[in-house]
Protein backbone atom coordinates (compact mmCIF):
# COMPACT_ATOMS: atom_id res chain seq x y z
CA UNK A 1 0.00 0.00 0.00
CA UNK A 2 1.50 3.30 -1.10
CA UNK A 3 0.94 6.27 1.18
CA UNK A 4 1.09 10.01 0.67
CA UNK A 5 2.37 11.40 3.97
CA UNK A 6 2.01 15.10 4.72
CA UNK A 7 4.14 16.31 7.61
CA UNK A 8 4.26 19.64 9.42
CA UNK A 9 7.68 21.00 10.43
CA UNK A 10 7.62 23.30 13.47
CA UNK A 11 6.93 21.46 16.74
CA UNK A 12 6.58 18.27 14.70
CA UNK A 13 9.94 17.50 13.09
CA UNK A 14 11.61 20.08 15.33
CA UNK A 15 11.22 20.29 19.10
CA UNK A 16 10.14 23.95 19.00
CA UNK A 17 8.45 26.44 16.71
CA UNK A 18 11.36 27.92 14.78
CA UNK A 19 9.50 31.00 13.53
CA UNK A 20 8.40 31.96 17.05
CA UNK A 21 11.95 31.41 18.31
CA UNK A 22 13.37 33.70 15.63
CA UNK A 23 10.81 36.36 16.52
CA UNK A 24 11.53 36.04 20.24
CA UNK A 25 15.26 36.46 19.65
CA UNK A 26 15.46 39.01 16.84
CA UNK A 27 12.16 40.91 16.44
CA UNK A 28 10.77 44.07 17.97
CA UNK A 29 8.48 43.09 20.84
CA UNK A 30 5.47 44.37 18.91
CA UNK A 31 5.35 40.94 17.29
CA UNK A 32 3.57 39.69 20.43
CA UNK A 33 0.59 42.01 19.95
CA UNK A 34 0.32 40.83 16.35
CA UNK A 35 0.41 37.24 17.58
CA UNK A 36 -2.49 37.98 19.94
CA UNK A 37 -4.53 39.32 17.01
CA UNK A 38 -3.85 36.09 15.13
CA UNK A 39 -4.84 33.93 18.09
CA UNK A 40 -8.04 35.97 18.38
CA UNK A 41 -8.86 35.23 14.73
CA UNK A 42 -8.34 38.81 13.56
CA UNK A 43 -5.52 37.93 11.16
CA UNK A 44 -4.89 35.06 8.75
CA UNK A 45 -1.64 33.06 8.82
CA UNK A 46 -0.33 34.99 5.83
CA UNK A 47 -1.30 38.36 7.28
CA UNK A 48 0.38 37.71 10.61
CA UNK A 49 3.69 36.81 8.95
CA UNK A 50 3.48 39.83 6.66
CA UNK A 51 3.22 42.00 9.78
CA UNK A 52 5.68 40.15 12.03
CA UNK A 53 8.65 39.28 9.85
CA UNK A 54 9.52 42.91 8.87
CA UNK A 55 10.14 43.44 12.61
CA UNK A 56 13.07 40.99 12.48
CA UNK A 57 16.58 42.49 12.43
CA UNK A 58 19.34 39.90 12.15
CA UNK A 59 22.40 39.16 10.04
CA UNK A 60 22.77 35.74 8.36
CA UNK A 61 25.55 34.64 10.72
CA UNK A 62 23.49 35.19 13.87
CA UNK A 63 20.42 33.58 12.36
CA UNK A 64 22.45 30.55 11.24
CA UNK A 65 23.88 30.20 14.74
CA UNK A 66 20.35 29.99 16.14
CA UNK A 67 19.26 27.56 13.44
CA UNK A 68 22.19 25.28 14.24
CA UNK A 69 20.90 24.99 17.81
CA UNK A 70 17.41 23.77 16.85
CA UNK A 71 16.81 20.16 17.87
CA UNK A 72 15.26 17.65 15.46
CA UNK A 73 13.17 14.69 16.59
CA UNK A 74 15.85 11.97 16.92
CA UNK A 75 13.62 9.40 15.20
CA UNK A 76 12.70 11.51 12.17
CA UNK A 77 15.65 10.40 10.02
CA UNK A 78 14.86 6.73 10.52
CA UNK A 79 11.21 7.38 9.72
CA UNK A 80 12.09 9.30 6.54
CA UNK A 81 14.40 6.48 5.46
CA UNK A 82 11.63 3.94 5.98
CA UNK A 83 9.28 6.03 3.82
CA UNK A 84 11.87 6.06 1.02
CA UNK A 85 12.45 2.30 1.24
CA UNK A 86 8.74 1.53 1.16
CA UNK A 87 8.06 3.95 -1.70
CA UNK A 88 5.77 6.13 0.39
CA UNK A 89 5.73 9.79 -0.62
CA UNK A 90 6.77 12.07 2.24
CA UNK A 91 6.10 15.79 1.90
CA UNK A 92 6.86 18.62 4.32
CA UNK A 93 4.17 21.32 4.30
CA UNK A 94 4.90 24.32 6.49
CA UNK A 95 3.88 27.89 7.25
CA UNK A 96 7.52 28.32 8.29
CA UNK A 97 10.38 29.40 6.05
CA UNK A 98 12.44 27.44 3.55
CA UNK A 99 15.69 29.16 4.60
CA UNK A 100 15.92 27.31 7.89
CA UNK A 101 13.86 24.23 7.03
CA UNK A 102 16.43 23.15 4.43
CA UNK A 103 19.36 23.88 6.77
CA UNK A 104 17.80 21.96 9.65
CA UNK A 105 16.90 19.00 7.42
CA UNK A 106 20.43 18.80 6.00
CA UNK A 107 21.80 18.56 9.52
CA UNK A 108 19.09 16.21 10.78
CA UNK A 109 19.52 13.83 7.84
CA UNK A 110 23.31 14.05 7.56
CA UNK A 111 23.75 10.39 8.59
CA UNK A 112 21.55 9.14 5.74
CA UNK A 113 22.02 8.80 1.98
CA UNK A 114 19.80 8.44 -1.06
CA UNK A 115 16.31 9.88 -1.75
CA UNK A 116 15.83 10.75 1.93
CA UNK A 117 18.16 13.70 1.32
CA UNK A 118 15.62 15.25 -1.05
CA UNK A 119 12.32 15.34 0.82
CA UNK A 120 10.06 17.84 -1.01
CA UNK A 121 9.52 20.98 1.08
CA UNK A 122 6.62 23.38 0.53
CA UNK A 123 7.04 26.47 2.71
CA UNK A 124 7.25 30.26 2.71
CA UNK A 125 10.32 31.88 1.18
CA UNK A 126 12.91 33.95 3.04
CA UNK A 127 15.93 35.87 1.78
CA UNK A 128 18.17 38.56 3.22
CA UNK A 129 18.35 42.24 2.34
CA UNK A 130 21.19 43.38 4.57
CA UNK A 131 20.04 42.72 8.12
CA UNK A 132 16.40 42.68 7.02
CA UNK A 133 14.53 39.61 5.87
CA UNK A 134 12.38 39.54 2.75
CA UNK A 135 9.59 36.97 2.65
CA UNK A 136 7.42 35.46 -0.06
CA UNK A 137 4.53 33.02 -0.35
CA UNK A 138 5.15 30.73 -3.34
CA UNK A 139 2.42 28.28 -2.33
CA UNK A 140 -0.42 30.73 -1.77
CA UNK A 141 -2.65 30.21 -4.82
CA UNK A 142 -5.05 32.82 -6.09
CA UNK A 143 -8.45 32.08 -4.65
CA UNK A 144 -7.25 30.56 -1.35
CA UNK A 145 -10.14 31.25 1.03
CA UNK A 146 -8.27 30.27 4.20
CA UNK A 147 -5.63 33.00 4.19
CA UNK A 148 -2.90 30.36 4.36
CA UNK A 149 0.77 31.28 4.35
CA UNK A 150 1.38 27.96 2.60
CA UNK A 151 -1.90 26.59 1.24
CA UNK A 152 -1.72 23.08 2.63
CA UNK A 153 -5.22 22.07 1.41
CA UNK A 154 -4.35 22.86 -2.22
CA UNK A 155 -1.05 20.98 -1.99
CA UNK A 156 -2.77 18.04 -0.29
CA UNK A 157 -5.27 17.63 -3.12
CA UNK A 158 -2.54 17.94 -5.74
CA UNK A 159 0.05 15.62 -4.18
CA UNK A 160 -2.13 12.80 -2.84
CA UNK A 161 -3.07 11.71 -6.37
CA UNK A 162 -1.81 8.18 -7.03
CA UNK A 163 -1.55 7.16 -3.38
CA UNK A 164 -3.87 4.59 -1.85
CA UNK A 165 -4.18 6.43 1.46
CA UNK A 166 -3.22 9.83 2.84
CA UNK A 167 -1.61 10.49 6.23
CA UNK A 168 -1.34 13.84 7.99
CA UNK A 169 1.18 14.43 10.81
CA UNK A 170 1.03 17.71 12.67
CA UNK A 171 0.48 19.81 15.74
CA UNK A 172 -1.38 23.00 14.82
CA UNK A 173 -4.37 24.75 13.30
CA UNK A 174 -3.01 24.81 9.74
CA UNK A 175 -3.02 21.00 9.78
CA UNK A 176 -6.69 20.87 10.75
CA UNK A 177 -7.60 21.84 7.20
CA UNK A 178 -5.94 18.60 6.03
CA UNK A 179 -7.19 16.44 8.88
CA UNK A 180 -10.79 16.69 7.69
CA UNK A 181 -9.93 14.79 4.50
CA UNK A 182 -7.04 12.49 5.44
CA UNK A 183 -7.36 8.73 5.88
CA UNK A 184 -5.15 8.82 8.99
CA UNK A 185 -4.36 11.78 11.26
CA UNK A 186 -1.45 11.71 13.71
CA UNK A 187 -1.81 14.65 16.04
CA UNK A 188 -0.35 16.32 19.11
CA UNK A 189 -0.71 19.65 20.89
CA UNK A 190 -3.17 22.03 19.21
CA UNK A 191 -4.09 19.69 16.36
CA UNK A 192 -5.11 16.96 18.80
CA UNK A 193 -7.32 19.43 20.66
CA UNK A 194 -8.84 20.75 17.42
CA UNK A 195 -9.59 17.24 16.18
CA UNK A 196 -11.25 16.29 19.45
CA UNK A 197 -13.48 19.38 19.35
CA UNK A 198 -14.33 18.85 15.67
CA UNK A 199 -15.03 15.14 16.07
CA UNK A 200 -12.18 14.12 13.75
CA UNK A 201 -10.61 10.74 14.50
CA UNK A 202 -6.89 10.96 15.20
CA UNK A 203 -4.02 9.05 16.77
CA UNK A 204 -1.75 10.84 19.21
CA UNK A 205 2.04 10.64 19.09
CA UNK A 206 5.04 11.88 21.05
CA UNK A 207 7.78 11.41 18.47
CA UNK A 208 8.51 9.75 15.14
CA UNK A 209 9.11 6.40 16.79
CA UNK A 210 5.38 6.45 17.59
CA UNK A 211 4.59 7.66 14.07
CA UNK A 212 6.52 4.80 12.49
CA UNK A 213 4.75 2.21 14.63
CA UNK A 214 1.26 3.60 13.90
CA UNK A 215 1.91 3.61 10.15
CA UNK A 216 3.38 0.09 10.31
CA UNK A 217 0.19 -1.10 12.03
CA UNK A 218 -1.94 0.62 9.38
CA UNK A 219 -0.08 -1.19 6.61
CA UNK A 220 -0.24 -4.58 8.36
CA UNK A 221 -3.98 -4.26 8.93
CA UNK A 222 -4.49 -3.41 5.27
CA UNK A 223 -2.56 -6.53 4.22
CA UNK A 224 -4.75 -8.89 6.28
Amino acid sequence: MRLAIFCDFDDTITRINVTDTVLERFADSHWLAIQEDWLAGKLSAREVLEKQMPLVRVNPQDLDALIDSIEVDPFFGEFAMRCAKENDSLYILSDGFDYWIHKILRRGLSAYNGPVKNIPVFACGLNFDGNNVAISFPYFPEGCVHGCATCKPALFEQLKVGAEKSVVIGDGVSDLLLARNADLVLAKNGLREFCERAGIACRTFRDFRDVAQIIKTLKESNDE
